[in-house]
């Protein structure tokens, strides 16, 4: 059985994997582009509001869990299977070439809050084609995958939570995109799944 110094270090080794080519695509992408005017810009609200906090939480405890704190040990989960340690490895994995696909077929459209660009238009292509939303499935995985990683219940029960308020900011995002595109998005919402593909 490996010690949690092994895990410690693979936590950070999965989430620096991840991170390069999210903030990528986050920081350094759009400075390489020309600025682009916004359109529309939808409010903060509750759902979001629930997810800002339940991030922070989820931060706090992988912070918790990577310095190792004496009195933070009551959170780890005694006698945690190894197998479902190493199952949220090959989630984390298989997340990252996900994510370089949703970023990659997004481009300059690609935005961390929801907004509608003056030159949008409606991806249907890559894992939009069977998906509406692939980066909120893909985030949900990777959170998850990397928590189970920790072995830690805090950080496992926050990543969950993460996932509650999805369906009500892919609601709302998709009302944005029926005011926007009208029909032709409502034909699209026929056609493909909301965080997985129709069966």
């Amino acid at each position: 059985m490996a010690d949690e110094t092994f895990y410690r270090i693979l936590f950070v080794a999965l989430y620096a994997l991840f991170f390069s080519v999210r903030g990528y695509y986050r920081f350094v992408k759009p400075k390489r582009d020309e600025p682009e005017g916004i359109q529309e810009r939808k409010k903060f609200e509750k759902a979001e509001i629930f997810m800002s906090i339940v991030i922070l939480c989820y931060f706090g405890s992988v912070i918790l869990y990577l310095l190792n704190l004496p009195w933070f040990v009551w959170s780890q989960i005694p006698a945690f299977p190894e197998y479902i340690r190493w199952i949220g490895v090959l989630l984390t994995l298989l997340s990252v070439p996900f994510l370089w696909w949703i970023h990659r077929t997004l481009d300059r459209q690609y935005s961390p809050c929801l907004q509608i660009k003056e030159s949008h238009s409606l991806i249907t292509e890559g894992p939009y084609s069977k998906v509406r939303h692939p980066m909120y499935t893909v985030l949900s995985m990777f959170s998850f995958g990397v928590a189970l990683v920790t072995a830690n219940f805090l950080t496992i029960v926050f990543a969950i939570l993460v996932f509650i308020p999805f369906p009500f900011v892919a609601k709302k995002e998709e009302q944005m995109m029926i005011d926007t595109f009208g029909e032709v998005y409502v034909e699209y919402m026929k056609r493909t799944g909301r965080f997985f593909p129709r069966i």
